[in-house]
C-alpha cells in the first residue's frame, strides 16, 4: 500500500489478526468438515487428499478429515505460514501469535506428506518436523502462441504490480549515472513497467530524471504479458528487501525463465531466488547494497545490446515447466 492505514484500516488488521485465526476463513472449517465426511463415506476409493494453503484454515480441514477417515493427507504450502511477511501488520496479540505457533505445528506434524515451493521454506519446515517435505516449486506453461521480435531500444521491463514497498531506489540511480556516463545510453533507453505501478516509485523515477524513459501500459492480458517478456532485452525482477522474503518465488520467475531472456533480479540478502538464477544459468541476483556491481552489470549487457548479442546461456529451465512439476507432484502421489 501507498500511504498509512486509517484508524478503521488498523482496527480491521487487528480484528483479522487477533478473532480469526489462522485466517477470514476459519468458518469454512466445520461444514466443510461436515460435507467431506459425508463425501469420504459415500466414495470410500478415495484414500488421499490435498489442502493447499493460503488460507490456511483448509490444512485444518484436511488434519480434521484424515483423524475422522484415516486418508492420507498432503499439505500443500503455496507460502510459508507464521513467517510470512504480512504476518508483522496484522498486530497480532501474545495470545494470536501463540495460537498460530500451535497450529502450525500440529498441521506440520499431522500431515503424511508436506509440499513447499521453495528451498527456504523446506529448510525452515524441517526445523519443525520430521515429516517427508517435498520441493515442487511454481512453473511456466510452454506455450506456442507466445511470439515476438525483440525491442529495438534497450529496454528493462518490469511485470507486475510495483509498490512503495518495492521501489528499488539502486536501480534507478544506477540507471541515472549510466545515463550520465555513456553518451547512447539515453538514447536508447526504455522502461516498461508492465501493472500498477505506486506514485512514490514514479516520484522516485521523476527525481532521478527517468520518467520520460518510462512505458506504463497498466494491466495488459496474460498472453500479451508473455509476449512482452519475450521481447524484452532485459526482464526485471523485484523482491522487497525483507528478510522474511528470501523464502519467496514469485510465478513469474518461472515466466521470467521461459522468455529466455536475461534477468536482472533485486532481493534480501540470502535469496532463493538467486539459487534459481545460477542454476538456470538465466541472470544475475543483486541485494540491495550491490550499486557499483549492478552498474557494472547493466553496462555489459548495454554493451552486449550495442553489438546485437545480448542473449543468455540458459540451462535446466525445462525443469520447471509445468508439465515436468506435475510429473514430480504423481511420483508423491503414487507413493
Amino acid at each position: 500500500d501507498e500511504r498509512d492505514p486509517s484508524f478503521i484500516e488498523k482496527l480491521m488488521l487487528y480484528a483479522r489478526g487477533n478473532l480469526f485465526i489462522p485466517d477470514a476463513r476459519i468458518g469454512w472449517v466445520k461444514p466443510s468438515v461436515k460435507y467431506l465426511t459425508k463425501y469420504l463415506l459415500q466414495h470410500p476409493e478415495i484414500d488421499t487428499i490435498i489442502t493447499t494453503g493460503p488460507p490456511h484454515s483448509l490444512h485444518l480441514i484436511g488434519m480434521k478429515l484424515q483423524a475422522k477417515h484415516k486418508v492420507r493427507w498432503i499439505a500443500d504450502f503455496r507460502d510459508p505460514w507464521t513467517s510470512i511477511h504480512y504476518h508483522k501488520s496484522l498486530r497480532l496479540g501474545k495470545k494470536a501469535v501463540k495460537k498460530h505457533l500451535k497450529l502450525e505445528h500440529q498441521v506440520l506434524n499431522a500431515a503424511d506428506d508436506i509440499i513447499v515451493t521453495s528451498p527456504g521454506t523446506k529448510r525452515e519446515f524441517q526445523e519443525l518436523t520430521k515429516r517427508p517435505i517435498h520441493l515442487i516449486t511454481n512453473g511456466f506453461d510452454e506455450d506456442s502462441m507466445v511470439v515476438g521480435t525483440l525491442d529495438t531500444k534497450f529496454s528493462l521491463v518490469h511485470i507486475g504490480s510495483l509498490l512503495s514497498n518495492r521501489n528499488p531506489k539502486i536501480l534507478w540511480e544506477a540507471i541515472k549515472e549510466l545515463n550520465e556516463e555513456i553518451p547512447s545510453f539515453k538514447e536508447d533507453l526504455e522502461l516498461k513497467l508492465i501493472g500498477v505501478v505506486a506514485n512514490e516509485i514514479k516520484d522516485t523515477l521523476q527525481e532521478y530524471r527517468l520518467l520520460s524513459y518510462v512505458k506504463t501500459p497498466g494491466y495488459v492480458s496474460h498472453l500479451e504479458a508473455l509476449q512482452l517478456q519475450r521481447k524484452a532485452q532485459v526482464l526485471v525482477l523485484i523482491e522487497m528487501n525483507r528478510s522474511e522474503t528470501t523464502a519467496i518465488l514469485p510465478g513469474k520467475v518461472f515466466e521470467y525463465l521461459y522468455a529466455k531472456r536475461p534477468i536482472i533480479a533485486l532481493g534480501p540478502e540470502g535469496s532463493d531466488i538467486k539459487g534459481i538464477l545460477d542454476e538456470t544459468r538465466s541472470g544475475q541476483f543483486f541485494n540491495y547494497s550491490n550499486k557499483d556491481l549492478l552498474k557494472t552489470h547493466i553496462t555489459s549487457l548495454y554493451n552486449q545490446y550495442k553489438t546485437g548479442n545480448l542473449s543468455v546461456s540458459h540451462a535446466n529451465i525445462e525443469h520447471y515447466s509445468r508439465k515436468n512439476l506435475t510429473n514430480d507432484l504423481a511420483k508423491i502421489l503414487a507413493k
